[in-house]
């Protein structure tokens, strides 16, 4: 028998499953091209969403599921994946127990991968449980860690009964510890983004502060618009963009004097026309700042409409920007669910209702339906984890 490491000095490496030789510089152009959604990554659930699907793409599975243990050490979340269409996997993040699922305990303890088949009458009764109730025949199941520490879990599926290679778990510990590199970088850009991010709050906090009905507006847009971009399943890109857009879309309104903007009845036409200049207002303000370039068309087209009524340059369906489609149906939501000078809260029944009236006429419809299925099952509140993140 020929030896294994003779085919590494060759520049080859041996497939187990196929019996062939892959030659090395291939290997690591393969390896090159998986790493590029984590070099891409701009937060945490990014990242893990780029180690998804790097790991789909390294072992041709059909979904990569990345789960953390919580807080509590006794329940594991999930937090990203990867799916290979026809494959699908869910959005919204499910919670499991450890104690219900020994073997996931014991790869987290261990370190040891683990693979199960959904046809092994031996294999763990709950993993196999798990694989039926989600449609797929075998897992791959190995341990994430971060800095030395165990953080949480990643599961490879397939929707096809067929056994893993026995390199497989080398090569996606290799993405691991990429993962695990990208990780340093990635913390370092959040605190830099984050004391950004609290500056432009604190400015947009001053300007709320002028009308007490519409203080920490800003904030519940955000929380709810990055919630919805997320079940658009935007680019990382374009949802850094919807949640710094949600935040200073009313910027320009501080170029709108007290007399319009806090007037207790109807506008007349003149104030009207003053009003509707706070998009421009505010996206002149900002231009020529590098760090919120990409914000700028959803503070510009805020308000226009899915129908071409809008303003201010009256375009309509999808020449609307996504991330400014998806801020315009938030906007009118918080609008309709908080305390305003001229009407009480609405309902939360009251509210959906008219959003979906309005669907396909001032609002995109996949943003009204998505977004009323959003609140209608979870509410308002700590919407942004309670989605499973998928790679762009």
């Amino acid at each position: 028998m020929a030896d294994p490491r003779l085919s590494l000095i060759r520049g080859e490496r041996r497939d187990h499953a196929a019996g062939a030789s892959i030659p090395r510089d291939r290997e690591v152009a393969d390896l090159i091209q998986h790493l590029e959604p984590m070099q891409e990554a701009v937060d945490l659930p990014d990242l893990f969403a780029g180690l998804a699907r790097s790991v789909v793409g390294s072992l041709k599975a059909d979904v990569s599921l990345v789960s953390i243990i919580d807080d509590d050490g006794v329940t594991i979340r999930d937090v990203a994946a990867s799916v290979v269409p026809p494959a699908t996997y869910h959005s919204l993040a499910e919670v499991y127990s450890l104690e219900e699922f020994p073997k996931t305990r014991e790869v987290i303890q261990t370190g040891r991968a683990v693979e199960i088949s959904a046809s092994d009458p031996a294999a763990d009764v709950n993993e196999r449980r798990f694989l039926r109730e989600t449609g797929y025949s075998r897992v791959l199941l190995c341990r994430l860690a971060l800095d030395g520490k165990p953080v949480g879990t990643w599961e490879t599926m397939r929707l096809e009964d067929r056994p893993f290679r026995k390199d497989d778990a080398r090569q996606v510990d290799v993405l691991c510890k990429f993962a695990a590199n990208a990780y340093q970088r990635i913390q370092l850009a959040a605190q830099l983004e984050m004391h950004y991010t609290k500056t432009i709050e604190a400015l947009v906090s001053a300007l709320e502060a002028r009308d007490p009905y519409t203080q920490a507006h800003a904030g519940r847009i955000r929380d709810v618009a990055v919630a919805l971009s997320m079940a658009v399943k935007v680019s990382a890109e374009e949802r850094r963009a919807v949640r710094l857009g949600a935040i200073l879309h009313d910027v320009g309104k501080i170029g709108i004097s007290d007399s319009i903007l806090l007037k207790p009845g109807p506008l007349s036409d003149q104030e009207w026309a003053a009003m509707k200049t706070h998009p421009q207002i505010g996206e002149r303000m900002l231009q020529g700042i590098d760090f919120l370039s990409q914000a700028l068309p959803i503070i510009r087209h805020h308000h226009e409409r899915w129908d071409g009524r809008g303003y201010p340059d009256g375009l309509d369906g999808e020449e609307i920007p996504i991330g400014a489609r998806i801020v315009a149906v938030c906007d009118a939501f918080d609008a309709m669910t908080t305390d305003r000078p001229y009407r009480q809260a609405m309902s939360l029944e009251v509210a959906c209702a008219e959003l979906t009236s309005e669907s396909g006429k001032q609002f995109d419809p996949r943003c009204v339906s998505l977004l009323v299925d959003i609140v209608s099952s979870m509410g308002q509140h700590h919407l942004e984890e309670r989605f499973v993140r998928y790679a762009s």
